[in-house]
């Protein structure tokens, strides 16, 4: 009599709950990667031998990895769950990507609507399967947009920006919330988990007055970005205002009247600076930047790693300081 694997019921469940075009392109992987979680059971229960003791952390984005592995040290692995350069609002799972989320200890993620693959995948598994921290939790604001002299107006259609990872006092909050989960998980961690959470919000106090000592002399202070509004949380934070052709969906597409609008808030406010998020095309904003005379420069969101800097092993403080360079270029800076 064969062994069963738990996983065979959960990846079942999660083709059955999954929208049309998931099911119709998993149909023809689910065998084979059944037939692998099978034999990876049978396996495991013929070794008789010990549980891994690190815990393994999976992460929807990549500022919550990096935090979770500063927290916990040695005493886990931890993974991004996306793979290099795949955006978070428009990436799917594939079948390995359940085997690694059954397997996991703690999945954390952002949530406000940053990741709308995220419900029907955890609804595959049975209630409690997997431990989930929602970061983003009770943090989150309605997303802001310029409009006329460039007041900034809540969007409530919009709903709530998820973007709260650059804000780096709210940071500091998510790291008390990822050390706090860890430690009802490993108790026996919890002085490590608290010692090194006490060091990142160290580290995380020195960025923000980085940050606020560095653009508290800008001679521009309006951002405007020719893709989505990534970036208000850390406009307001240092006194900035974000304009962005499109509101926080990364997937809109702007109409040619908000180009047109765009281009008169620049050249009546004198702007030569365009900011464009590096995870997007390139075109919008060298359209906008020829348009009035300007140049471009790149703004890091840090949703994900490009291959090329995961090669270069590049981190959260890393891609917040380019951010913080350019801005102070781009706004002029003292």
């Amino acid at each position: 009599m064969g062994c069963r694997d738990p996983h065979d019921d959960i990846i079942i469940r999660w083709i059955q709950a999954g929208p049309e075009g998931i099911i119709q392109g998993m149909r023809g992987l689910i065998r084979p990667v059944m037939a692998a979680l099978l034999a990876a059971g049978c396996a495991g229960l013929l070794a008789a031998g010990p549980a891994p003791a690190k815990l393994r952390i999976l992460a929807t984005v990549f500022p919550l990895q990096e935090f979770a592995a500063a927290i916990a040290g040695e005493r886990a692995e931890t993974s991004l769950l996306l793979p290099p350069g795949a955006s978070v609002h428009t990436w799917q799972p594939r079948p390995g990507d359940i085997a690694r989320l059954a397997d996991c200890d703690l999945l954390l993620y952002i949530g406000s609507g940053l990741e709308p693959w995220l419900p029907t995948l955890i609804k595959a598994f049975p209630e409690g399967r997997i431990r989930t921290l929602e970061a983003a939790a009770g943090l989150a604001v309605a997303g802001t947009h310029v409009e006329g002299e460039g007041h900034a107006e809540e969007e409530e259609h919009e709903g709530l920006d998820p973007h709260v990872w650059l804000d780096f006092e709210l940071d500091i909050r998510i790291v008390g919330r990822i050390a706090g989960e860890l430690a009802r998980i490993d108790a026996a961690g919890a002085p490590e988990f608290a010692a090194n959470a006490e060091r990142l919000t160290a580290r995380l106090k020195a960025l923000d007055a980085e940050f606020r000592e560095g653009l508290g002399g800008c001679r521009e202070k309006t951002v405007v970005l020719a893709g989505h509004g990534a970036f208000g949380y850390l406009a307001r934070r240092y006194g900035l205002v974000q304009t962005a052709l499109y509101g926080l969906s990364p997937d809109a597409q702007p109409k040619p009247k908000d180009l047109m609008k765009a281009i008169d808030f620049c050249r009546e406010k004198g702007i030569k600076t365009v900011f464009f998020e590096n995870s997007v095309p390139r075109d919008l904003s060298r359209t906008l930047a020829r348009a009035i005379d300007g140049r471009v420069l790149v703004l890091h969101a840090g949703h994900n790693l490009t291959r090329d800097q995961q090669a270069r092993k590049v981190g959260f403080f890393d891609l917040m300081k380019e951010d913080l360079a350019a801005l102070r270029d781009g706004l002029g800076c003292r």
